[in-house]
């Protein structure tokens, strides 16, 4: 049977549809329901500049930290830094009980905007600005909530990790001991002896520190303290990385000490 010259553009108006909604699935599946595209149209600074005011207690306005035990956000890579807010909220390969409650009432347009925010900073640190104008007390490090069997319960006085109340307690006094918990290492760093080791750091995080590609962090003038915390971290395997963690079981305390002096170092 023949169609009509209007039948002919009904079809043809129909397989354009058909194909066209095909694609747009197609795209929204391959690019997940937290793809900046697929949640807006690009970034917005302004938006992720608000919405960086309840980060500034222990991250520091505009992303520059008082706290050694806290990172520099400040001109961190942008990829990475929505990563690691997805991966903190969402149950990824990260786990705090301060950033995963606080980025579990963020939706994913807010993930991407603080991700702009900080990145929209030149990714060099040193500046006046670091400097506190007044003595700033620590703020202690939380430790991880650790999963225990049915045998063995939380004890009834574990931290709540609810918003409203995680950043005051943690602010007021330093958690107990949790099983799991990576220890601080005594050893003292030596920032001559890693900038030799952190050669083997190089091909990711480039040779002054700065990540050679959007998926690797810039460790130039990071905390030190933080930085060696995330590098026992991976050794200890309580946070994960198939990159970072067979690179990380071969470092001791002095070297993890080491490096992250030297990259604390750079100016």
């Amino acid at each position: 049977m023949r169609l009509s010259a209007n039948g002919q553009r009904l079809v043809s108006v129909a397989l354009i549809m058909l194909f066209a909604s095909l694609s747009a699935a197609a795209k929204s599946t391959d690019e997940g329901p937290g793809s900046p595209v697929n949640g807006s149209a690009s970034p917005d600074v302004a938006a992720g500049a608000e919405k960086s005011k309840v980060c500034i207690a222990c991250h520091g306005e505009k992303g520059i930290s008082r706290q050694d035990n806290y990172p520099h956000l400040h001109g961190q890579k942008q990829t990475y830094l929505l990563r690691q807010m997805r991966n903190f909220r969402d149950g990824g390969d990260r786990r705090d009980p301060i950033m995963t409650p606080m980025l579990k009432s963020m939706s994913d347009a807010d993930l991407v905007n603080l991700a702009a925010y900080y990145a929209s900073f030149d990714s060099v640190l040193s500046s006046p600005m670091q400097a506190p104008t007044q003595v700033v007390e620590a703020m202690p490090t939380p430790t991880v909530r650790v999963e225990t069997p049915a045998a063995q319960p939380m004890p009834a006085d574990a931290p709540d990790t609810t918003v409203a109340e995680v950043v005051p307690a943690v602010a007021a006094a330093a958690p107990e001991s949790v099983p799991g918990d990576v220890a601080k290492s005594a050893a003292v760093g030596v920032a001559e002896q890693g900038k030799a080791k952190a050669a083997a750091c190089a091909a990711c995080h480039g040779a002054d520190g700065r990540g050679t590609t959007p998926l690797f962090p810039n460790l130039h003038d990071q905390k030190a303290e933080y930085l060696a915390r995330q590098l026992e971290a991976f050794r200890a395997g309580t946070r994960q990385d198939p990159t970072m963690a067979p690179m990380a079981t071969t470092l001791s305390d002095q070297d993890i000490a080491d490096l992250a002096a030297y990259y604390s170092s750079l100016k």
